[in-house]
């Protein structure tokens, strides 16, 4: 067992932290994971035999620990045994009736992740944060010194803007680490939300597209990078993680491909989106069904996002991998159920 063994992921069943346990475990360690009570950890299990032969073995590394990351004494006792913390555990909506929630889970609980490890001397953190922390550069290219503003944030942005301070707030108080902010990650095996979401509509050969572009980063690079980071004396800084800008009109095209569905050739105006998904509120509240569009959706999918990843690029040695085939083996993994 590698002297670095006792390392701790939160959100240990989710897209980011599954894929991080598994190169942790193919790395060596034997890390501790955290996971809510009604958390699948069979999901991480299926996303482990994606990529070895041996995942059995490989899973097996992992100490899983039931946890809410807002239950505190709890969270104290499995803190206080580690050495590292990966603090990837979020509640990701773009429904802002889920604000609160939000706000409880991703900024209280990354609080209580903060104040435990300066209280147990942590050496390092790696906090998951999102581009959607960034303020707007006056058309240019968004990076790290880009200044939050409050000006038309969605609950979900909030809310990990705030769960940032709380980590700057644990760099100023001394605890050593860094904070990542991923662009669309895609990746297989989280199909209910991201870009799960995204290639479960493409099953319906939806013929519409939005106007806009978003920056995209493979779940293998975003984790590796995450711990090389981690293995560095980098510390108090951030760095957005993206390898790739593509158009939502491509990257849909290329779902429908895949999934042998007519590509979308009809461009939607953000007017046309805000009907379309008051049509879908009003449909869903008809259903008694959770209503998973919102106004957020037409800001985040009109918008042409361009990212700027030179500070990490400068900082490690990274070879990207293509983002196309990429998301061909996610949608063929999707299809292979």
């Amino acid at each position: 067992m590698k002297t670095m063994s006792k390392i701790l992921v939160t959100g240990g069943t989710g897209l980011v932290g599954a894929h991080l346990l598994y190169y942790l475990t193919k790395d060596g360690y034997h890390p501790i994971a955290i996971k809510r009570t009604n958390s699948n950890i069979l999901n991480v299990k299926k996303i482990f035999s994606y990529y070895s032969k041996d995942s059995a073995t490989l899973f097996k590394k992992i100490t899983w620990k039931e946890c809410d990351i807002l239950d505190v004494v709890t969270l104290n006792d499995i803190i206080k045994n580690s050495v590292e913390v990966y603090h990837c555990a979020a509640l990701i909506s773009f429904n802002n009736n889920d604000k609160n929630e939000m706000i409880n889970i991703n900024t209280t609980g990354t609080a209580n992740v903060i104040d435990l490890a300066l209280k147990h001397n942590i050496k390092r953190l790696c906090y998951v944060s999102s581009i959607a922390t960034l303020g707007p550069n006056n058309n240019l290219a968004l990076d790290e010194n880009c200044i939050w503003d409050w000006t038309n944030k969605s609950g979900y942005a909030i809310s990990k803007h705030l769960a940032e301070m709380e980590v700057w707030r644990g760099f100023a108080e001394g605890l050593s680490g860094v904070i990542v902010n991923p662009s669309l990650i895609i990746g297989p095996g989280s199909w209910g939300s991201g870009i799960g979401t995204i290639i479960n509509r493409g099953q319906s050969g939806f013929p519409f597209y939005p106007t806009g572009s978003c920056g995209v980063i493979d779940v293998r690079d975003l984790v590796e990078i995450m711990i090389k980071l981690m293995k560095t004396n980098i510390s108090n800084e951030r760095f957005i993680i993206n390898s790739d800008h593509i158009s939502y009109k491509k990257l849909m095209s290329i779902i429908a491909k895949v999934l042998n569905k007519k590509p979308p050739f009809i461009k939607l105006k953000p007017f046309i989106i805000k009907v379309f998904i008051a049509l879908d509120i009003i449909w869903n509240k008809i259903r008694g069904k959770r209503i998973e569009l919102s106004t957020d959706a037409v800001k985040y999918t009109t918008q042409e996002i361009r990212l700027n990843s030179k500070k990490i690029n400068d900082s490690i040695t990274h070879h990207y991998r293509n983002i196309e085939t990429t998301l061909t083996q996610c949608i063929n993994l999707f299809i292979q159920g």
